[in-house]
């Protein structure tokens, strides 16, 4: 079977890997009250400069998240308890940067946090998302000029790097509406950025995008190293944001731009080492590859570890006994970030005493030889698997699901929230007599039953209120996610901008959310993506509504205990809450426990065309 083929083939499910592939990594949009706390002076990583920032105060409240302090390491200051509202202070996580200093909120004599001209009633900048960062008054009207590589006075330079995808496959991509027109996709980028400069502190400047095409396919270290070189040396960006969520960045090219200290808004869930391998300036929403094993290790091993299987189908029973099923790379080209799967798999899930029966490792490839798929599933049933626990990609469980039923295989399957096994969209193209069977973790929060009340749609339609529903396109939330990342970290940067003090400034983003509809948000060196907390959720193969993109259908993720959310070493102990006895299930809704986006479209103010920035004359 040739690729085109398999994309003929499997088309929607091709275009699920290739279109979500990224999908709800966005800084979520859902609150409406939370404060912070950003404190603590120090260096900037690299920088040799001191920053000291004001503090807002405030009511903490429910807003602010679990009580506890991050992951090992992490440095986090205290946080008021998320579940009572009672007042507290936040704190901000550290974390040692290349040179061993410890980036601080930055900011400098010249702000003032808490207080200023844009400011919401919890202390957050004016805009839709509740995620917005700390409120800021800035004192003086000189910005320094140009501080940093890409930065001028009046501008910062952020190269859009567009990976190349195969025409073919944008036609399936489009057809299924899972993919946007690359005119649709430069549009939206212009209509979130418009709204970035308009509604986040950016000190005068105003962040210019730049289009890079990239120059061949993802798998090609040499075109992706090429790229890298190219865009740092001929155009000298600020930073380098992903263009088009259809086909994330390669590592390689990641790696190049942070040897040359060009910070990238572009990776997706590389395991922890990989990121503290490299400068603090790679950056991304979702929990590390790290976080993703550590998290399904203590569920499985404080609910199902010791246990008989009590979730799978006809045949399967008796003692738990696990198997482990990971993807390796692509199209036979190994991925170190995918590989890493099995051994933090083997050291997390040991801990508890957790052996694989059989460990079966696989490349993403649609083309292959489907034996390959019939051969993993004889092995898991040969060797008396029970129990899956997949660190998968979004394709490859369709086909394996299937011929799990064709081989009348049942097992229990683990969502451990890798390769969007954790959203209605994938879990519908899964084959439901398998999907049935299937619970676990994810990082991933309630959304919303009614896209036009999302925060990418709403941002979208402020900076053109002209335009049409539907005109912001199929994947806005996706493309929302890594603008917010970098309006969000610059404003937090101060107007003495450069690398090294983006750096800082995300780091010093504060600690919040950590309610159903509100992930927990903060960074540290160790765990550098910023989502920190998992919810419990099952698939029911009953329930109907909405998916991620508000297609109604059968089949929905559901969350147990109306969504609530835990770290790392607080999920509970004994038998899960999932299916018949999960309290409190919730699936999607426009009006989520603790609240959804804010209220209001929080318009600032309204600015003339050639605005270019909140404070530009």
């Amino acid at each position: 079977m040739t690729l085109r083929q398999a994309l003929e083939r499997y088309g929607v499910a091709l275009a699920v890997v290739l279109g979500l592939v990224v999908a709800l990594i966005v800084l979520p949009g859902n609150t409406t009250t939370g404060t912070t706390q950003v404190g603590q002076a120090g260096a900037a990583p690299g920088s040799g400069r001191s920053v000291s920032p004001g503090a807002p105060t405030g009511s903490a409240g429910g807003a602010l998240g679990a009580t506890g302090g991050g992951p090992a390491g992490s440095g986090a200051g205290p946080l008021a308890s998320g579940g009572g509202g009672s007042a507290g202070t936040g704190g901000v996580g550290t974390a040692a940067g290349p040179t061993g200093a410890a980036p601080a909120a930055p900011g400098g004599a010249a702000v003032t946090w808490g207080v200023g001209p844009h400011c919401r009633p919890d202390g957050r900048q004016i805009g839709v998302s509740y995620a917005m960062p700390p409120c800021v008054q800035w004192n003086s009207k000189d910005n320094g000029g140009a501080t940093g590589t890409g930065v001028s006075r009046s501008k910062i330079v952020v190269v859009r790097y567009i990976p190349q995808i195969d025409p073919g496959t944008r036609a399936i991509l489009q057809s299924a509406q899972l993919s946007d027109p690359p005119a649709t996709v430069a549009r939206a980028y212009q209509a979130l950025t418009r709204y970035g400069n308009l509604h986040y502190e950016t000190y005068g400047r105003q962040v210019v995008m730049v289009d890079f095409n990239a120059s061949g396919p993802v798998t090609s270290d040499e075109n992706s190293r090429a790229d890298a070189i190219a865009i740092a040396g001929n155009i000298k960006p600020f930073a380098v944001i992903d263009g088009d969520p259809a086909q994330g960045a390669p590592l390689t090219f990641v790696r190049e731009l942070a040897v040359r200290n060009i910070p990238c808004f572009c990776s997706t869930s590389y395991p922890s080492d990989i990121y503290t391998s490299m400068p603090p300036i790679v950056f991304s929403p979702l929990p590390t590859l790290t976080e993703y094993a550590q998290n399904s290790a203590e569920y499985v091993c404080k609910h199902l570890a010791g246990h008989n299987v009590e979730y799978a189908g006809l045949g399967v029973s008796g003692p738990r006994k696990f198997g482990l099923v990971y993807v390796t790379g692509q199209n036979e080209v190994a991925f170190p970030e995918d590989e890493e799967a099995k051994p933090l798999a083997e050291k997390y899930f040991g801990q508890c005493g957790i052996h694989f029966a059989k460990e079966i490792g696989y490349s993403y490839d649609p083309g292959r030889n489907p034996t390959d798929v019939t051969n993993l599933i004889a092995q898991l049933k040969a060797a008396g698997v029970t129990t899956v626990v997949p660190f998968w990609d979004p394709l490859y469980p369709i086909l394996i699901t299937q011929e799990a039923t064709r081989q009348a295989f049942f097992p229990e399957w683990i969502i451990t929230g890798t390769g969007l096994s954790d959203t209605t969209t994938a879990g519908r193209l899964y084959d439901q007599q398998q999907w049935q069977h299937a619970f676990g973790t994810s990082p991933l929060w309630i959304t919303w039953a009614t896209v036009s009340k999302s925060a990418g749609y709403r941002e979208y339609h402020w900076a053109r209120p002209q335009d049409a529903p539907g005109s912001e396109g199929v994947l806005i939330n996706i493309y929302r996610s890594r603008i917010a990342e970098l309006f969000t970290a610059v404003q937090m940067a101060g107007p003495d901008l450069d690398q090294a003090t983006l750096s800082a400034g995300a780091f010093a983003y504060p600690r919040t959310g950590g309610t159903p509809a509100r992930p927990l948000l903060y960074r540290t060196r160790q765990y550098p993506t910023a989502i920190k907390d998992f919810s419990e959720v099952f698939y029911n193969v009953n329930a109907s509504g909405p998916d991620e993109r508000g297609d109604n259908g059968k089949g929905m993720i559901t969350r147990a205990d109306g969504g609530k959310r835990y770290q790392i070493g607080q999920w509970y102990t004994g038998p899960p809450h999932v299916f018949g006895s999960a309290p409190a299930p919730v699936t999607v809704t426009d009006d989520p426990p603790g609240g959804g986006d804010w209220p209001t479209d929080s318009n600032p103010g309204s600015y003339p065309a050639s605005q270019a920035c909140l404070d530009c004359s």
